[in-house]
């Protein structure tokens, strides 16, 4: 690759840059809001009512190609992705059983993502030398988002950065029941109209891990600050 071409690259929290061999073609963010419809008898229309919002994804394809060395073999290469996939134990909070996978943050020059969890990951060799050793791999990652993304003034690149948190919130909203779907972002944003105030909430029930939120929990919503 040039040396003036930026190179793509998945940064694994407390862990290596694992370095794109070849740049992406094109990737895929994604992101899904749900909507309660209902048919209103006598009404040609139906009503329809925000419930909440999914995460952030990113859906990319990554080519591993190592046919021009005497010594190809894409294993080492292809095994550093799946470790993206193992517990870590250096990840566990306390006593409790709640170790986790890294965090794993996609970049490519001045674009930058958002923290995210691997939930997908699938190999493909697709070249072999004669005695069965992979020389060329495609791999497809699937990442979701798990802090607050923040787009830059005129539809620039991701940042993880945060905005000034606003200090407006709903007075008559003190508590809320978890359901399926819901996440700290989505739930801060209900309350507040501000996704990135999730750690308020987290924080006022000593959640470590915001990923695992059970359904059913009864999360306390503290006020903003007038």
């Amino acid at each position: 690759m040039p040396d003036n071409v930026a190179k793509a690259y998945l940064q694994i929290e407390k862990g290596a840059k694992i370095d794109c061999w070849f740049n992406p073609k094109d990737f895929t963010l994604s992101k899904n809001n749900k909507w309660d419809v209902k048919v209103v008898t006598g009404q040609d229309l139906p009503s329809v009512q925000f419930t909440s919002s999914d995460l952030q994804k990113i859906s990319l394809d990554l080519l591993f190609d190592d046919t021009d060395s005497d010594q190809g073999d894409v294993r080492n290469i292809c095994n550093k992705l799946f470790d993206m996939m193992k517990v870590d134990e250096q990840f566990k909070t306390g006593d409790k059983n709640n170790a986790r996978p890294p965090k794993v943050e996609f970049g490519w020059g001045k674009f930058v993502t958002f923290k995210a969890v691997c939930d997908s990951l699938s190999i493909q060799y697709t070249m072999f030398k004669p005695d069965g050793t992979p020389i060329r791999a495609q791999a497809k990652l699937g990442l979701t988002q798990v802090e607050p993304a923040v787009l830059q003034g005129g539809g620039g690149p991701l940042n993880r950065h945060r905005q000034n948190p606003t200090t407006t919130g709903f007075a008559g909203l003190r508590s809320h029941v978890v359901r399926d779907g819901d996440s700290l972002m989505s739930i801060a944003y209900a309350a507040y109209g501000d996704a990135t105030q999730w750690r308020r909430i987290a924080e006022a029930n000593g959640i470590d891990d915001p990923v695992r939120v059970k359904r059913g929990t009864i999360l306390t919503i503290p006020r903003l600050s007038e």
